[in-house]
């Protein structure tokens, strides 16, 4: 009854051709470009996700599906899974910028705008296809799965207003740059924001782990196994 969540996706949207070249120093940029002073407009939203369950696959099948993460030793060589849930932490980002040309292959480019999304697609909760809905098995599985889905939704609520606080301050701070062409100059913002974000991605997933490993523990499934017989 593992929960396992993927690294984070990160996705870049932008208007017209990429472009490839040079990139001046803010310093320089800051001596070439007028600063507009006018604050990026940055939108942040969390997506829960929707929690979808499957009977349909056998024990043996729930412990080899992709993303699984292998199970303690402390489990022994015989332990099965008979229930698993599965998602992965998504972070998506359209930046755009107002751009000025001021050369050939010239352009201040300033952040206008971030719009950005955190959360989860599918939460997908995989119960083993001998234990069927109704029997006394089936809710003691689906009991624990849901747990690790309050953690998945949980920690994403505890973290998500650190990280719009994060991404709005350094929205904030980034001043022009100059580029080879606009979408050149949202590229490397968008990649500063992501830097900035980072730590708080790899925070937010230590204590997602650390709080599904404590479900884990072999002492809990004895004691929810101990709700039932014929397992």
């Amino acid at each position: 009854m593992r929960a396992s969540t993927a690294l984070s996706l990160f996705i870049l949207t932008l208007i017209g051709k990429w472009s490839v070249g040079g990139i001046a120093t803010p310093t320089h940029a800051q001596s070439v470009c007028h600063n507009s002073n006018i604050p990026p407009n940055v939108s942040f939203r969390i997506e829960p996700g929707k929690i979808a369950v499957n009977n349909g696959y056998s024990r043996s099948q729930i412990s080899h599906l992709p993303g699984r993460r292998p199970a303690s030793s402390a489990f022994g060589a015989l332990w099965q899974h008979v229930g698993l849930t599965l998602t992965e932490r998504q972070f998506s980002m359209r930046v755009t910028v107002r751009a000025k040309q001021i050369g050939n292959n010239r352009f201040c480019g300033q952040l206008s705008g971030v719009k950005a999304q955190l959360g989860y697609d599918k939460l997908r909760v995989y119960i083993a296809r001998k234990y069927r809905p109704g029997s006394c098995q089936y809710r003691s599985i689906l009991d624990h799965e849901n747990r690790h889905v309050a953690v998945f939704r949980d920690t994403l609520i505890k973290y998500a207003p650190r990280i719009e606080r994060r991404l709005k301050r350094i929205a904030n701070s980034l001043g022009p740059i100059i580029a080879v062409s606009a979408d050149q100059a949202a590229e490397v913002l968008q990649k500063k924001l992501q830097r900035e974000l980072k730590p708080l991605f790899r925070e937010m997933d230590r204590e997602m782990d650390f709080r599904n490993a404590k479900l884990d523990s072999p002492q809990n499934y004895r004691k929810e196994q101990a709700r039932c017989s014929q397992w």
